[in-house]
């Protein structure tokens, strides 16, 4: 409930200032009008975000509009900030009056294409497939040459439905790796609900490992759990398993004490062999800024930041997570942050790109 009513306070906040900077440019009426009707659709958002979808087409088609419109009212609080700087930077440069007014009007014209351009090609960002993204990766003691697929935060239910569940797997199935690892918010919806949805994952013959994420616990991870335990995954819930040489840790979610589950990283660690890499499956990064010692783990494969999904939320997803997007290299141990498969809240992705993530662990020399 704090986060539906602090999301709903910062949204009013971000339309009122849009509204203080289109009243300047734009007719009042008409700037009052876009901002109150961007608040309303993003707190219908909010105050639904916990409810799932009926089968009425209408109340489908409503919710996802407001869901669409609050993406569409970060962009435009986005844009309306640069088309503020761009305005006020114009005003104080000297011009002859009559160049600065044609200048001024090229410069909103040009905006507003872009604003519409930007909106329209983010959507079709967050619904498209994602795009394959291959890295190597060099890791101690590898005793074999391993490849992983990755996906994260795929978020099935409301937006991502059988059609995309489809494509993404057979996008899966056109490549070359040894097993899928699931890096947990694979779901929005609860397990009664999944019917049909994962059929398309029971093509994929190699190995499927598992590791919670904070929406499986908003919407009941044991039973999501069991529908996944049922289809062939393999869940980690602090555990870990020996594959291909390699010890292969699943955490549980940092949100599980929230709901009577643990995070014990110390008894997974117990039951790993020695002499053999340690690759650490956790939703979050900022478990391993945390809580995760720099030599106890030669790789650690997260998700959850979606990359940002809509700059410049990427500023604020780095800051709290200590990680975006990508690999990263430190001393003892390295970090791989998936951008994720799907999305969740609007459909819109900027800046912040999807993927299917390869990773092809080579041995340090």
């Amino acid at each position: 409930m704090k986060f539906i009513v602090a999301s709903i306070a910062i949204f009013f906040l971000l339309n009122l200032i849009i509204f203080e900077i289109l009243k300047q440019y734009f007719n009042i009426k008409i700037s009052a009008f876009i901002c109150i009707f961007c608040f309303f659709c993003s707190s219908i958002f909010f105050l639904t975000l916990n409810l799932n979808f009926s089968s009425n087409f209408i109340e489908i088609l409503a919710r996802k509009f407001s869901v669409f419109m609050m993406g569409a009212n970060f962009l435009l609080f986005f844009f309306c900030l640069i088309f503020y700087i761009l305005n006020l930077s114009l005003e104080k440069v000297e011009f002859d009056p009559q160049r600065r007014e044609i200048l001024k009007n090229c410069i909103n014209f040009g905006l507003i294409i872009l604003f519409f351009s930007t909106l329209f090609k983010s959507f079709f960002n967050a619904i498209k497939t994602p795009k394959v993204k291959t890295t190597e990766i060099f890791i101690r003691n590898l005793k074999e040459q391993v490849s992983f697929c990755v996906i994260s935060d795929l978020h099935i239910g409301n937006f991502i439905d059988k059609k995309f569940v489809h494509n993404l797997v057979n996008k899966i199935l056109s490549e070359k790796f040894d097993a899928l690892l699931i890096v947990g918010d694979m779901f929005d919806i609860k397990a009664c609900d999944i019917g049909d949805l994962l059929d398309d994952f029971d093509k994929i013959e190699q190995p499927k490992f598992f590791v919670t994420g904070n929406h499986e616990y908003y919407r009941g991870a044991l039973e999501l759990i069991n529908a996944l335990e049922s289809r062939n995954f393999r869940v980690l819930q602090n555990e870990n398993e020996v594959f291909k040489n390699i010890n292969l840790i699943g955490l549980n979610d940092i949100a599980a004490p929230q709901f009577g589950y643990e995070v014990n990283f110390k008894k997974a660690l117990k039951e790993t062999l020695p002499g053999l890499p340690k690759i650490v499956l956790a939703h979050q990064p900022k478990f391993v800024r945390d809580y995760a010692e720099d030599d106890l783990a030669d790789l650690f494969i997260c998700g959850h930041t979606h990359a940002g999904q809509i700059f410049p939320f990427s500023i604020l997803a780095k800051i709290a997570n200590g990680y975006l997007y990508g690999l990263y290299k430190e001393k003892n141990r390295q970090i791989y942050v998936s951008s994720g498969a799907g999305f969740w809240g609007p459909p819109i992705r900027f800046l912040a790109p999807s993927e299917i993530a390869i990773l092809n662990l080579r041995r340090k020399i």
